[in-house]
Order: C-alpha cells, then structure tokens, then sequence
C-alpha cells in the first residue's frame, strides 16, 4: 500500500479529501504513482495519478475565491465532459475542492494534421461544439474584467506613464465602440492557450476549466487565433469553420476587435505576474522594442527564454502589447471601430 507517495505528495490540508475520493471511486487508497505536473500559470496543484495500472488526472484548488471557484468550475468541466469535449470526469467534489478526470496523454497537436488547414478547421469546430453547450455560470462581463485588470497594472506603476500612454489611448477606442453588454452569450473557456488543447492522436481534448464562464463568443476565438491563426488565409478558413454562411463583415470586425482586447488581457496578466516576481531592489526594464511574436516564440521552443521567469512574462507583456498596438494603427483597426459604432 503506497498512501506515503499521498503523504508525501499531497499537501497536507487535502490529505484527507484526496484518501476520500479514492476510496469512492476505488474502494481502496493504493496508488502505484502519482506526479505533480507543472508548465501552466493555474494556482491549482494537478497531477497524473495511476491507479491499478491506469493513469488518471488529480486537479486540486488550494485557495479557492470567486475567480477559483470549484463548483463553477465543475459544472463547465462537467458539461464539457457530457459533450466529448473534455476528458471523462470521475470524481469532482466541491466542498473538498478537487476532481478526477481521465489523463489524456498528450501529442504533439501540430504534428497530428496533415497541414495547418486541417488543424485550424478542427480548432474551430472544437470552439463551435462547445459553444453550443447548455449556457454555463455567469462570473464577469469580459470587457469590464480587463478594465479592472488595466487599472491594477496602472496602480503598479511598472512602467512610466508615458511609456504606455499610446497602447492605452488607442485601446480606450474599442472600450468606447465594443458592444460590451450584448445579450449573445455561449459556454466559453476564456483561456485556450495551448496548455489547455491535448491532443491524443486522434482527437482534441480541453482541459484547465478554471477560467469557464458564459461569455462573449469571440472571446474563445480571440485566443485560440493568437497562437494558430497567422494570416488572412488562415482567419477565413477559421472563421468560415465556426461561422459557416452567416460570416459576414460585421464578424470579422468584432473578431479583430477581440483579438486586441484580449492581446490586452493576457499582457496585463503577464505584467502583474512579472511584478509580483520581480527581484528585491530590481528596475523594470521600460524599452518597449521587443521581437515580434513569432520571434518570441521560437526563443520559447528554443528554451532561450522561460515564460515562467520574471524576464519572461516581462517580455511577453511587451510584446502582447506592441503586436495589439500594431494592429490598432491599420486601416482595418479603423473600420472596424466605425462598423461597431454603425450597429
């Protein structure tokens, strides 16, 4: 009987709760290994457990508030589940603050297609099906949520005023146009990063449904265009795959827009985890001329950079933020505002 691989793993607040749910799905607490898996920005411990020769996954909330919230977070993560869109879910409890799911184990998502089509087109019908899920908890009005975010970086005072006076006055463009408050809203996952999309080699799996609420649709789209849609051949196809004949003009636009407002969102995140980390008695560095994206990413894959190191999530922040800058300075940025103020 291995409980000191529990004992020694398991912290010890959830000891207890973690023997529990073992012992219902099992009848039994012995465990051949369990590993603590790392790589993802969630505050929740998750490991791969195997149980009787079976691998499975153990996601544990350790401080749980409105944002980490289980019993949201298990509703979405059931219905997801119900729908073949997230693993198999076998245990979740939202007193103890824990769930069981199968262990998907992960292949290489690009690798899987034939050609990035064909990867971008199961990307958006994965999008679509879960968006046709029954509606899942409200949380926050997205727009509203990244606002606040701004003004949490703001009162960091990382950066000098004028250093991001353009990002924010160009970005204050879409706050004014984007209709924040429309009533169209679907099961969304709010963070398809490409931690949160597995691959088994036959089909894709979303996991991490921590961030889940009913939502803007545009804003799983926004995300998931950030890392696997890099051109307009690629939007079209996306696009076409989620929206099909009723694409139009219109959802091009409000797609675009999202795109920078959550470029916003993400480099607020990295921003504000970089603060929280930064050395004693260190100055943020203020140059603002970064790599572009697909440079940056390359010194990801290369290992050249950590995106969990201080320097970082301060460089990535940089550059969410002059890619969004970017493309608030098109002819396309304009339009679309002036088609968001028309409808």
């Amino acid at each position: 009987m291995k409980t000191d691989l529990l004992t020694t793993t398991i912290p010890e607040s959830k000891f207890s709760a973690v023997k529990n749910a073992l012992k219902y799905l099992f009848n039994h607490n012995e465990i051949e290994d369990i590993q603590l898996l790392t790589g993802g920005l969630s505050s929740a411990l998750v490991y791969r457990m195997t149980v009787e020769g079976k691998d499975y996954l153990l996601r544990i909330v350790m401080h749980a508030d409105e944002m980490h919230d289980p019993p949201r977070q298990h509703i979405c993560m059931g219905l997801a589940a119900s729908a073949n869109i997230a693993p198999h879910v076998y245990y979740s409890n939202d007193e103890d603050a824990l769930a069981i799911t199968d262990f998907v184990q992960n292949k290489s998502l690009r690798e899987g297609f034939a050609s990035g089509k064909d990867l971008i087109t199961a990307l958006g019908n994965t999008i679509k099906a879960m968006h046709e899920l029954p509606l899942f908890p409200k949380l926050v009005n997205f727009l509203d949520g990244v606002d606040i975010f701004i003004e949490q970086f703001k009162a960091l005072h990382i950066f000098p005023e004028h250093v991001t006076a353009e990002y924010f006055s160009l970005y204050a463009e879409i706050q004014k146009a984007y209709p924040r408050h429309d009533t169209d809203m679907v099961s969304s996952h709010n963070d398809l990063n490409p931690n949160n999309i597995l691959f088994d080699g036959k089909k894709i799996w979303v996991i991490d449904w921590e961030a889940a609420f009913q939502n803007d649709r545009y804003v799983d789209l926004a995300i998931v265009a950030k890392t696997f849609v890099h051109n307009q051949e690629d939007e079209a196809i996306f696009l076409q795959t989620y929206f099909g004949e009723q694409l139009d003009e219109y959802k091009r636009a409000r797609f675009f827009l999202m795109q920078q407002i959550c470029r916003m969102y993400y480099a607020m995140i990295m921003l504000k985890l970089a603060a929280a980390q930064k050395p004693a008695n260190h100055v943020h560095d203020t140059d603002m001329v970064q790599p572009g994206m697909a440079e940056f990413g390359a010194m990801l894959m290369s290992g050249k950079i950590l995106l969990d190191t201080y320097e970082g999530k301060l460089q990535y922040g940089k550059i969410l933020l002059n890619t969004m800058l970017a493309a608030m300075k098109t002819e396309r940025f304009k339009a679309a505002i002036d088609m968001m103020r028309v409808f």
